[in-house]
């Protein structure tokens, strides 16, 4: 039977003690969220949540939402039944339809007291759904702890402008990479903003084994997309895995490691 993208990625987490994974990068983090999430509450307790925002759960997404202090949420989540699945959040911001999430010294305390047969996920980062972003000093908040790191970049931007079409903050992104506006997205820029320090990989738990998902690899060839392919060993530089998919449609196309 083919392996799906989630399968795979559960497994991951499944071989982590504790199982608890964090999320940066890109548009795609919140399909990663709750399509992995389903996939582990097959056969797990699962809590899903955030260091940042993240927009109110609809009900395809996830039908339990708990809100209120991280200690709460930890007692509620042992309470939980074995295969289940629920998003815990401090707080709500009724007015923009977000729950405001927990810190990540709260999460890895969390997580510390967590048994087995229960998995925790953690989006770390907005991009307003943009494939790339300009990180601010305190981007992004990742709890320490975590022992597996996703990071989401949709190729999506590849051959594009650097504007505000595909980059979260474009003028900070094109001062810190040195891009003049109207600059294109080549693959050699895409793999370097993975690679800097100031890229997704800011504040990676020194402990944690990190996935690269090339996400939207749906997408129809093009020469950039060729090249990335050809650059995929300079990603392996600091990322244990790069991984080509399609999060939408649960789709595994190749992996490197």
């Amino acid at each position: 039977m083919e392996i799906t993208l989630f399968d795979k990625l559960a497994a991951k987490v499944c071989a982590q003690k504790p199982a608890f994974a964090a999320i940066t990068g890109g548009g795609g983090k919140s399909s990663l969220l709750y399509g992995l999430g389903h996939e582990l509450a097959k056969s797990r307790r699962v809590l899903l949540t955030v260091t940042t925002k993240l927009r109110r759960p609809e009900a395809s997404e996830c039908r339990s939402l708990f809100l209120g202090p991280a200690t709460l949420c930890g007692q509620y989540f042992k309470a939980a039944d074995r295969a289940s699945l629920f998003v815990g959040a401090a707080s709500e911001d009724r007015q923009n339809l977000k729950v405001n999430g927990f810190s990540p010294e709260e999460l890895d305390l969390l997580a510390a007291e967590e048994t087995e047969r229960a998995a925790v996920l953690v989006e770390c980062d907005g991009s307003r759904g943009l494939s790339m972003k300009y990180y601010e000093s305190w981007e992004p908040p990742v709890p320490q702890s975590a022992p597996l790191l996703f990071t989401v970049a949709g190729i999506e931007a590849l051959g594009k402008e650097a504007s505000e079409d595909y980059i979260f903050r474009a003028p900070a992104f094109r001062s810190l990479h040195g891009l003049k506006t109207g600059a294109l997205i080549t693959a050699e820029l895409f793999v370097d903003t993975l690679l800097h320090d100031q890229g997704p990989l800011k504040n990676a738990p020194a402990v944690a084994k990190k996935v690269l998902l090339l996400n939207k690899w749906e997408l129809p060839e093009n020469a950039e997309k060729k090249k990335l392919l050809s650059l995929k060993p300079r990603l392996l530089e600091r990322y244990d895995e790069v991984l080509c998919v399609s999060i939408k449609n649960n789709i595994l196309y190749s992996c490197e490691d």
